[in-house]
């Protein structure tokens, strides 16, 4: 017979993390970073690695606790990429440790890493972009509120004209499934 921790004495960590499993049956390594902002917890990272069926998928544990003016709800970013380097799901941890608190992460929003972010690719930036239809848009994490979630996707520092041209959502429609693609050429 397996105990299972009843829900009360759950932290709100184990609660995103055990809703996340549930939805991509499977099991999400965690990686802790120690906060650069005072006073702020720790940040996590729940990996999926990749399979047949999904991409590598990471999710950031932590950004919640910031509070910025212009951000409205409670935030927590992810990221999918067709890639097996583990330097794409540790730039969301990096990205939420660096940021949180500074940045508000609202749709539409460029960030410029200033470097390629994984040596099998040329992306070095991202634009914040509502999840896919794959990922629930909201997620419980055991306290009273529960958490938007939102998706960083890389992209060309020289792509950032293209969204501003185009628009955002028609941008992401003309990446269609080469979006999740480390290796895709500009727009």
């Amino acid at each position: 017979m397996i105990f299972k921790k009843p829900d009360f004495l759950k932290s709100p960590l184990e609660h995103y993390r055990s809703q996340l499993e549930e939805m991509f049956q499977a099991q999400a390594s965690v990686f802790r970073e120690k906060s650069v902002k005072k006073k702020l917890p720790f940040v996590y990272t729940l990996v999926f690695q990749k399979n047949e069926d999904r991409p590598l998928t990471s999710f950031s544990y932590g950004l919640s606790f910031a509070n910025h003016p212009d951000q409205h709800n409670k935030v927590e970013l992810c990221l999918q990429m067709d890639a097996e380097d583990m330097a794409w799901a540790h730039v969301v941890g990096y990205l939420t440790n660096q940021l949180r608190g500074d940045c508000p992460f609202n749709s539409g929003e460029i960030i410029r890493l200033g470097q390629k972010i994984s040596q099998e690719s040329d992306l070095n930036a991202f634009v914040v972009i509502p999840v896919d239809q794959n990922i629930p848009q909201k997620v419980q994490d055991g306290r009273k509120s529960s958490v938007q979630l939102l998706e960083l996707l890389p992209i060309y520092e020289q792509e950032v004209y293209n969204i501003q041209k185009l628009g955002l959502d028609e941008f992401i429609k003309q990446l269609g499934k080469s979006k999740t693609d480390p290796k895709r050429k500009p727009l």
